[in-house]
């Protein structure tokens, strides 16, 4: 077959080929709490801004922050206005901030730089074609010919300038201000996980059941008795303290819960006493047997405390005893034993 029939590729009636619809990378919700997507697009516009760029978007932010201290009501002067100097700083920063989007090259002066805007940019500039001739007017002249004019007219053209150059320094550092802002939503959005698991931690906290003394209502004993102590009277041989007993001076005086049969328990809670003589308390072993004749070391505690509270693999046995391994006297407020 000859002719452009035998020439072309296409098959009559066969089906376009569909592009494969590229999915997002990564977890959705993730990327919408991170902001990833928006912050990749902001990073992008950011880049395109080159260093040189930047420092004309840094000289247009200075000059117009110092023809604002210049041109500031509370700034008076001894030799005279100051607008013709503030003036000079808005044109300087009008200057930069259209640098700072114009294409790379050798520097040149503001008339030639106003110029290249164009002039569609510039008239988005002025209220009218009288604005737009005076702020031409004013760009491209010295510093000199900005000094001339009674003070009202230096002041109109120092505020006109004002105007001009707050609007081109941010539209010059919108792209970077976006960047920032994006980062801050992000962190807002950390803070504020941050904030609710902490208040959901705070309130299964608050709601958790208290642990359980397994010790509550247990019968005890101690090595001797110094003292008939009751603590629902804060009272112990006249003494007005919270101890829960108190022994006699002697060799390795003791406590001693029986549970009345083999306990499980992994935890204690062991507060000495808070008004006198802590350290009477150390070296405090604490030790549990299942016969009451031969013990077993499970804790120990070598420097005074105020309140101790121990934990150990979960042991099995139906006698605990606190032991200071020393002459001494022993003294507690309070011993819980948990889970």
């Amino acid at each position: 077959m000859t002719g452009p029939e035998a020439s072309s590729p296409i098959v009559q009636g066969a089906p376009e080929p569909v592009l494969e619809q590229q999915k997002p990378r990564g977890n959705a919700f993730l990327n919408w709490f991170f902001l990833r997507d928006q912050l990749a697009q902001a990073r992008k516009q950011a880049a395109q801004l080159n260093a040189e760029q930047r420092e004309h978007v840094r000289r247009a932010k200075l000059a117009f922050e110092l023809g604002e201290l210049a041109l500031a009501p509370g700034n008076a002067v001894q030799s005279g206005s100051t607008a013709p100097l503030a003036a000079n700083l808005f044109r300087q920063s009008i200057y930069w901030a259209l640098r700072s989007q114009q294409e790379e090259g050798a520097p040149l002066n503001p008339e030639a730089v106003w110029a290249l805007a164009g002039p569609n940019a510039v008239a988005t500039l002025a209220a009218d074609e009288a604005q737009l001739s005076q702020l031409s007017t004013a760009m491209r002249s010295t510093f000199i010919e900005l000094a001339d004019g009674s003070p009202e007219a230096q002041r109109t053209t120092a505020d006109q300038l004002r105007r001009v150059a707050k609007r081109l320094v941010m539209d010059a550092q919108r792209v970077l201000w976006q960047l920032e802002w994006i980062k801050l939503r992000r962190l807002v959005h950390v803070l504020v996980l941050g904030i609710v698991c902490l208040a959901v931690i705070v309130l299964a906290a608050i709601s958790l059941p208290p642990k359980t003394d397994l010790a509550k209502g247990k019968p005890w004993r101690v090595s001797s008795v110094g003292m008939e102590c009751h603590p629902e009277k804060s009272d112990c041989g006249g003494t007005t303290t919270d101890i829960l007993f108190h022994t006699k001076v002697e060799q390795n005086p003791w406590f001693e819960y029986d549970f009345g049969s083999p306990l499980a328990f992994s935890s204690l809670t062991i507060r000495n006493r808070s008004d006198f003589g802590p350290e009477r308390a150390v070296p405090l072993v604490v030790e549990v047997s299942n016969d009451d004749k031969k013990f077993q070391e499970i804790a120990r505690r070598t420097d005074s405390f105020a309140t101790w509270k121990p934990s150990f693999p979960t042991q099995h046995a139906r006698y605990l005893r606190l032991r200071v391994a020393r002459e001494s006297i022993l003294h507690l407020e309070a011993i819980k034993v948990y889970p």
